[in-house]
């Protein structure tokens, strides 16, 4: 609980109520394999928030698409390179990393196969790929989605640029055709999670309001150690659920 509650703490006090209760679950579970083996790659790595909360030291490379929030990443001073990505390759040549994550991202792509053969790639054999995906379910379980149907779930499609919400089969499918072996998926968002996942976007209207007036998400951090109960929300996100029902899937994956 001890270390749930200090995860969540911190993203309350720099980021979005809804996207705090879901990193912190997140940054759970890539915690179980520190110390991360180096070299490690970062792909889609965004502002290096994430990074820096949940591995606690240096990644070699954050890699991003230029449209992304990478030159924030910068700030973070949790990678020693930040490098551009085309979107095709990888600028890295073959089997060089011994770990890549990549965490929420692989739904946001465009060129899907492409960019998990790219990672198995620059993979070393026997190297691990971490990942978290969002599944199929996610969009099945929105609240809005008990209201409006199919209308909510392509608003928030579009919103959220979900362009791979894929079964866990399909997922499992993706990654196998990639050459990499499956050696453990892990649920982490059901039913009632999801639902609330979605009502906390609109309680988070006001994070969204100050970062396009401000640049930041938190203008009044030592609030949020006041107002959110933290024990609630780790209560209702702490446990896992069959991958086949969970609206995200984290995976280890090995480069065979």
């Amino acid at each position: 609980m001890d270390d749930w509650n200090k995860i969540l703490k911190e993203y309350l006090r720099n980021r979005p109520l809804f996207l705090s209760v879901l990193r912190a679950k997140e940054v759970s579970l890539y915690q179980k394999y520190l110390p991360i083996t180096h070299p490690v790659l970062d792909f889609g790595c965004g502002d290096g928030f994430f990074a820096k909360v949940a591995f606690r030291e240096k990644v070699d490379i954050g890699l991003d698409v230029e449209e992304s929030r990478i030159n924030e990443a910068k700030m973070q001073g949790v990678y020693r390179k930040i490098v551009i990505y085309d979107g095709k390759k990888i600028p890295f040549k073959n089997n060089y990393f011994a770990t890549v994550v990549s965490n929420s991202v692989l739904e946001h792509v465009e060129c899907l196969s492409d960019a998990v053969y790219e990672i198995n790639r620059v993979l070393k054999p026997g190297g691990k790929f971490l990942t978290t995906v969002m599944t199929k379910k996610w969009e099945d379980y929105l609240l809005g989605a008990k209201i409006f149907g199919r209308i909510y779930k392509d608003y928030m499609r579009k919103k959220q640029v979900h362009v791979n919400l894929l079964t866990q089969k399909e997922w499992d499918e993706k990654f196998k055709e990639a050459g990499f072996a499956i050696r453990k998926i892990v649920g982490h968002l059901d039913k009632d999670t999801c639902q609330l996942l979605d009502l906390l976007h609109y309680i988070s209207i006001p994070s969204l309001i100050s970062y396009k007036l401000t640049g930041k998400w938190i203008i009044l951090p030592f609030l949020a150690d006041v107002i959110y109960p933290r024990k609630l929300f780790i209560k209702l996100s702490r446990g896992n659920v069959s991958p086949d029902v969970s609206g995200a899937l984290f995976y280890e994956l090995e480069k065979k």
